[in-house]
């Protein structure tokens, strides 16, 4: 007794059609005999759910097979006569529609574009290559925004022959074997499929009298000169997209991008943080001690001065609104932050010593806060 085809797919009989599709796709890639190459059973299986597919997705056939069983529906899909008009067989005539059951899972699958008879697929546009090219730019013109010029190679598309790749008085004929579509037919076990041309290679053209300057390809290696616009607050490892000025496409088709790597130098005044700057001042002791004004040095090129409070500690951080890196993608600034460092002299002089001599003993007499300073430098801690 034959199986139903229900069955075989793994489906009720109340499924929808996209149920009934699902099922077989599942099926069809599991048992086809590229992945089973050499297993009988797997083989029969294929071909008895090709032929369950068949009948179940059409609408007719399966209203027959609900009423009368395989026995109405004789010889669909099986490869016999079909009572239905056409050829049977899985592909032909009412059979599957390759294209339409799988889509593009044929072009990872099988390595290329599944295309219906007559080479829809059409002609292979081969775009140009992309490039990428690394600049190094200052931090000041990080922050001001630049235009850099590059020099580069790339490929161009031909002079002589406008990037045809024929001579000048001759033109590309259309390629025999796959009558300018850039794709051929061939048969892959139950399946008829279609790949890029080998004659043309997918362009669906072929070329008798090639230039001389490109020997055919329509396109020579060229030095190259540009001028990129470096936007203000560009960061380190950003990358910039120019579109169309890569590589030059074959015989006409695209040219690729050029992508530009901006590395920012690094800067001895400055760490960056986003976009804040941070930048270290050194005061001595008395400073830190008795306060003081210091004047910080910007990007910008004002030099803005903060108040330090009397007694301000080693580490201390102070915040200058606005005058850190532009923001890349918004308004205004970052802020620039300045990092107090109290500097504790190494060497004294005898004057110094018998000063803070005395200023010590001044502190041990009125204590009102923290002697670490004092006993770093002399050596009482």
């Amino acid at each position: 007794m034959a199986e139903d085809y229900y069955s075989l797919l793994g489906v009720a009989r109340s499924a929808t059609e996209a149920e009934i599709k699902t099922a077989y796709r599942k099926l069809a890639m599991k048992y086809h005999p590229d992945r089973n190459p050499g297993d009988k059973k797997a083989e029969e299986q294929f071909r008895r759910i090709n032929s369950a597919y068949e009948v179940l997705s059409d609408p007719k056939k399966r209203q027959i097979y609900d009423h009368y069983g395989e026995a109405g529906v004789s010889g669909a899909g099986a490869g016999g006569p079909n009572p239905f008009g056409g050829a049977g067989g899985f592909g032909g005539g009412a059979g599957v529609d390759v294209n339409d059951v799988f889509g593009d899972l044929f072009e990872s699958f099988f390595g290329g574009a599944a295309a219906g008879a007559g080479g829809r697929a059409g002609a292979t546009q081969r775009r140009g290559a992309d490039l990428k090219v690394e600049v190094e730019v200052s931090l000041e013109d990080a922050y001001a925004g630049t235009q850099l010029p590059l020099h580069f190679d790339r490929t161009t598309a031909c002079k002589t022959c406008k990037g045809s790749g024929a001579k000048p008085g001759a033109s590309p004929k259309r390629c025999a074997r796959c009558r300018g579509s850039g794709r051929v037919q061939f048969s892959q076990g139950f399946f008829s499929m279609s790949q890029a041309c080998p004659e043309c290679g997918g362009e669906g053209q072929t070329i008798d009298q090639p230039c001389k300057d490109c020997r055919g390809a329509g396109r020579i290696r060229e030095s190259a000169k540009l001028t990129v616009k470096v936007p203000p607050g560009i960061y380190d490892g950003a990358t910039l997209r120019i579109s169309g000025e890569g590589e030059a496409g074959l015989r006409g088709s695209p040219a690729g991008d050029l992508y530009v790597h901006i590395r920012v130098k690094p800067d001895p005044r400055f760490e960056r943080h986003e976009d804040d700057l941070i930048a270290e001042r050194q005061i001595d002791i008395a400073e830190a001690a008795l306060g003081t004004t210091l004047e910080v040095q910007t990007l910008s090129g004002d030099k803005p001065h903060i108040k330090l409070p009397a007694g301000v500690q080693h580490g201390a951080q102070f915040r200058v609104r606005e005058k850190g890196m532009p923001k890349l993608h918004g308004r205004g600034h970052g802020d620039l932050i300045v990092k107090v460092k109290v500097a504790v002299p190494r060497e004294l002089t005898a004057r110094q010593r018998e000063l803070l001599e005395e200023l010590h003993r001044s502190f041990q007499e009125h204590p009102h806060g923290e002697s670490g300073l004092f006993g770093k430098i002399f050596g009482k801690e």
